[in-house]
């Protein structure tokens, strides 16, 4: 049985996430090594977990496949270096050579990986990893992408998987639920069903993909983002995984790794965790070119849940767990790994490239995050109380306050507004509709002349926490006649110190909008925090039990099904 093949840099030029070697290059579609020199595949995408299809699959005698010309040694290694076993060729034509070699003495995370040391030059066309095992799961699986315009990369991923449906037998069944209709409906073919969706953001495009996965007979689906780059070998890894896992991890979830599509080689999370009340990502940041790197990658901690860049699991969840929350977007994911509370497999090589980020900011992103950051906690978290859920909106609206960004500090009162009415608002609105109401709220002055001759900084220095603290982020002083340039994503106040104007800079580092101070909105920010304070005080128990009184209803298959019947 097929288990991957080895990747080569195609998608992205990065060679160390493929093969290391001195004397090494991918070209004329082969790996080719001179000789007397060494490549390894200690790499991120064509090492072998070892330690973990030990533990979750049957496998236990694996054949490293390759079709390579020349005279070489070949060596299949632990991840210290210590060698397993060897293999010396001498192929004066393309040919196909099989290694062997045992997984049952590896150690818990451990990675094993190929070596080849030529003794001529040499060319390598194609490899593999495969073993027997009598005992496979019938597996039928769907790829379910949920987009919204953005049919630059869309298109390029369904034409991946074309290529990739007709080069194996493997059952998929692609599903691309387009929430912007403007897909057209004739790029459907017999691997690929293109379904015209309201637009109800993530969570309603995910909820009709395991509707219709589920209605096709599926039985396991991957969620994907519209904006990445899709390696097909990760769909067969995937495919291939779940055929043979031990029985005791059939209801588990295989998450993707988020690699950045401008650095391909860092990791933006391997899974992540939640305590309660905030998110972190596992593995973040981290250089996967470090052999290093890729040794520790396959040791981290176990995740709580698995973002929907690349989420695969059985699609009896639904029936077991229900569906997504109509959240439209932000922490539906969140809330699903949660709520379903089964282990998360990850794996090196099992990862898609995924846009940063930063150029996709929009204001009213920070409502939902905030609204379902709420209701997630009200559902599962019963320690978190009255005093965090305050602090937490004090240090939000006071932080956007201090950045003039007066529209975002509103949007974030009205987040706490709308979770304090109760599951009643996720249920009478229409999400679609109420998504373009806050769009409209967040749609500051992009009037560029009030700046008049202020003078721009666009490098302003961070002020001590001595000096901006205590005097109110310099609200106490007479301001500055200054613009300070700041981009969207720096939330860094100390760099605001008594400027009267802010320039907010889009990725590309034009101007988005500009804010004038309004020292009056400090008491604002006071006066709505003690408003609020005093409605959780005296509703939030009330509120948190029918939050978990109405869960069922609000991410059931009834729910779903009769807002897509409108």
């Amino acid at each position: 049985m097929l288990l991957f093949e080895l990747s080569f840099p195609i998608l992205v030029d990065e060679s160390k996430l493929y093969f290391d070697g001195n004397n090494t290059n991918y070209k004329n579609n082969c790996l080719n090594i001179k000789c007397g020199t060494s490549c390894s595949l200690c790499s991120y995408f064509n090492s072998f977990s070892a330690g973990k299809y030990k533990k979750y699959t049957l496998a236990k005698n694996i054949a490293f496949k390759i079709k390579i010309q020349g005279s070489a040694e070949i060596f299949i290694k632990r991840e210290n270096g210590n060698i397993i076993t060897s293999k010396l060729i001498k192929n004066s034509n393309p040919e196909t050579v099989s290694i062997s070699f045992s997984i049952s003495e590896a150690k818990d995370g451990e990675i094993f990986y190929p070596e080849i040391l030529a003794k001529s030059d040499c060319q390598i066309f194609s490899g593999s990893y495969e073993t027997e095992i009598n005992l496979q799961r019938d597996i039928f699986l769907a790829a379910s992408f949920c987009t919204y315009k953005r049919e630059k990369y869309i298109i390029s991923n369904m034409e991946r998987l074309r290529d990739f449906s007709l080069k194996y037998s493997i059952p998929l069944k692609v599903f691309v639920i387009d929430n912007g209709s403007t897909l057209p409906e004739t790029l459907s073919d017999s691997t690929i069903t293109i379904i015209h969706n309201p637009n109800c953001g993530g969570s309603g495009g995910f909820a009709r993909g395991l509707l219709e996965a589920v209605n096709f007979g599926c039985s396991h689906i991957i969620f994907l983002d519209d904006d990445i780059t899709l390696d097909t070998n990760v769909i067969l890894k995937t495919y291939s995984l779940l055929k043979i896992l031990k029985p005791e991890y059939y209801d588990s979830f295989i998450g993707g790794v988020m690699l950045h599509s401008e650095i391909p080689y860092l990791q933006h999370e391997c899974g992540a965790l939640w305590d309660g009340f905030y998110l972190s990502p596992i593995g973040h940041e981290v250089d996967l070119r470090k052999k290093e790197s890729i040794i520790e990658n396959d040791k981290l901690p176990k995740a709580d849940y698995q973002a929907w860049w690349y989420c695969c699991f059985p699609t009896a969840f639904g029936e077991k767990f229900g569906y997504p929350m109509p959240y439209f977007i932000k922490s539906d994911d969140v809330e699903y790994g949660i709520r379903c509370r089964k282990p998360i497999i990850t794996m090196n090589g099992i990862a898609v490239w995924h846009d940063g980020f930063e150029g996709k900011y929009a204001g009213h992103f920070e409502y939902y995050i905030k609204r379902n950051e709420l209701i997630n906690t009200a559902l599962h978290n019963k320690n978190t109380g009255v005093i965090t859920n305050i602090r937490k909106l004090f240090a939000s609206i006071t932080r956007f306050t201090l950045l003039q960004r007066y529209f975002l500090a509103e949007l974030i009162v009205k987040a706490y507004d709308d979770f304090m009415e109760g599951p009643e608002k996720l249920l009478s609105i229409d999400i679609a509709e109420y998504n373009t109401y806050l769009s409209s709220l967040a749609k500051p002055s992009n009037d560029n002349s009030i700046i008049g001759n202020a003078k721009v900084i666009s490098k302003p220095k961070i002020v001590n926490f001595a000096i901006y603290y205590p005097s109110f982020g310099g609200n106490i002083f007479p301001s500055k006649n200054i613009c300070i340039k700041l981009p969207l994503t720096d939330t860094e106040v100390r760099k605001t110190f008594r400027a009267r104007y802010i320039a907010h800079t889009k990725s590309d580092g034009s101007f988005a909008f500009v804010t004038k101070l309004k020292k009056r909105k400090l008491f604002w920010v006071v006066g709505q925090t003690i408003r609020i304070f005093f409605k959780f005080l005296t509703k939030y128990k009330k509120v948190r039990k029918a939050y978990i009184s109405n869960q069922k209803k609000l991410s059931s298959k009834q729910y779903w099904q009769n807002y897509f019947s409108k």
